[in-house]
């Protein structure tokens, strides 16, 4: 691999590239007074910089899904004499949004580290090479109520065909965190990707705590789960402490994320034919080492991707991180509010490798390619690949119209956009936001 310039994404925004080691009853009573209540923080100062500190990050699009049809009603489309087609089930059925409440916990972390613990076995013990994440959940009262989003002027019209589906008199709390890499096979000659679950591990997270800070009671996912963070002011240092265990990690992973779900209730509707798919928000931390398996709890884990001098090279390591690539959104132009409406979405799948997608040629000659059509038609509009589409800024922006409305596609780049020699990075690539 070539030299390594730099660990953090931000200082490239121009670069060119793409149990029981404790007694039993003292787990039990710590595990005890953390699902009642917020266990604070009674042990030592951290340095600054030590707790990545991720803030909430909700928008108004979290509360609201795109116009489709209602799930479960199989209606017959006809022409009613005496009524529009719209006021018929089936016209009622199908551009419908739902909108949910949302609510959102602050995480933060210290970092990803390896330590090689002591775990008792049925044979007495036995030394074991972890991963593990230790981190922090706050309540910080953020959320997001219909009462809100209807201010925004983008969410005007929610104000009619809307339905309700959620509200935020309760919050359930299960933290997920899965670490996924990639491995090099030495025999195939290529990476392979891996992928690993939080495990629960009594024994283990005591001796963790024991390294970290044995004043801080470090709780699993199922302990988190019940326990009550009730809102309190950003100011406010309590929260409560967990800790995210992996054993059995292959050595040779150096391209590493950790995916952090659970810690919010927003959610994304795909739907795909006649099938209803959910994605959910998840955090993505990157991070990165030096595979190999000579000492590992030696070797650091920064946290962000690696980057380095040869462009092609950093194309190859940038693609291990799976980012999300440019989207072509599809807008309707909203007379009634004077706004364009977001009303279908869809991956304009960018090949890494020359940085085109095989869409974008397609609208440039005036047609609409056939997963652009099936996507705007599930939302209630009725395209097909035969619908004529007017190029407004080569590769970048296309119209065209339906029913007496006006459409706006657009490419959106969401974390890197191409340049003359490669691709640039518009945003930190360190932690972001995605849905899967």
């Amino acid at each position: 691999m070539p030299r390594i310039k730099s660990l953090k994404i931000e200082d490239a925004r121009n670069f060119l590239v793409l149990a029981l080691t404790l007694p039993a009853v003292v787990i039990l009573m710590i595990t005890a007074a953390a699902a009642q209540t917020d266990p604070g923080y009674g042990g030592r100062r951290l340095a600054p910089g030590v707790l990545k500190v991720i803030p909430p990050a909700l928008n108004a699009r979290d509360t609201v899904s795109l116009p489709g049809p209602m799930p479960g009603v199989t209606a017959t489309e006809y022409t009613p004499k005496l009524r529009s087609p719209k006021d018929t089930l089936y016209g009622l059925s199908q551009r419908v949004v739902f909108f949910r409440d949302v609510w959102e916990y602050e995480f933060a972390f210290t970092g990803l580290r390896q330590a090689t613990l002591e775990i008792p076995t049925v044979n007495g013990s036995a030394r074991q090479t972890v991963w593990y994440l230790v981190y922090r959940v706050r309540n910080l009262g953020n959320s997001l109520s219909f009462e809100e989003v209807k201010k925004d002027p983008d969410f005007a019209y929610l104000t009619k065909d809307l339905r309700r589906n959620e509200t935020l008199t309760e919050r359930n709390f299960l933290p997920r965190l899965s670490l996924e890499g990639w491995v090099f096979d030495d025999i195939a000659k290529k990476y392979s990707p891996v992928q690993y679950r939080d495990e629960i591990d009594p024994a283990a997270a005591a001796e963790i705590q024991s390294i970290e800070d044995p004043n801080v009671p470090l709780m699993d996912a199922v302990q988190l789960s019940t326990a009550t963070l009730r809102p309190i002011p950003a100011k406010d240092n309590t929260g409560a402490w967990g800790v995210a265990i992996w054993s059995n990690v292959n050595p040779k992973i150096d391209f590493v994320s950790v995916f952090v779900s659970g810690f919010t209730n927003a959610f994304r509707i795909n739907r795909n034919g006649d099938s209803i798919d959910t994605v959910h928000k998840t955090l993505q931390l990157n991070f990165w080492r030096p595979g190999d398996a000579v000492k590992q709890t030696e070797d650091r884990v920064d946290f962000g991707i690696p980057l380095v001098d040869d462009p092609q090279q950093q194309v190859l390591i940038t693609r291990r991180y799976n980012l999300p690539g440019p989207m072509l959104r599809v807008y309707e132009q909203n007379r009634e509010i004077n706004r364009n409406v977001l009303i279908s979405e869809f991956d304009a799948k960018f090949n890494l490798k020359d940085f085109t997608s095989p869409l974008v040629p397609i609208l440039d000659k005036g047609r609409l390619p056939s997963v652009g059509a099936e996507k705007i038609s599930q939302s209630g509009v009725a395209v097909d690949e035969n619908t004529a589409i007017e190029t407004l800024i080569e590769g970048r922006k296309w119209t065209f119209q339906k029913d007496g409305k006006i459409y706006l596609i657009n490419l959106e780049y969401q974390f890197w956009e191409p340049t003359e020699e490669g691709i640039r990075f518009i945003k930190s690539l360190d932690s972001f936001w995605i849905y899967r």
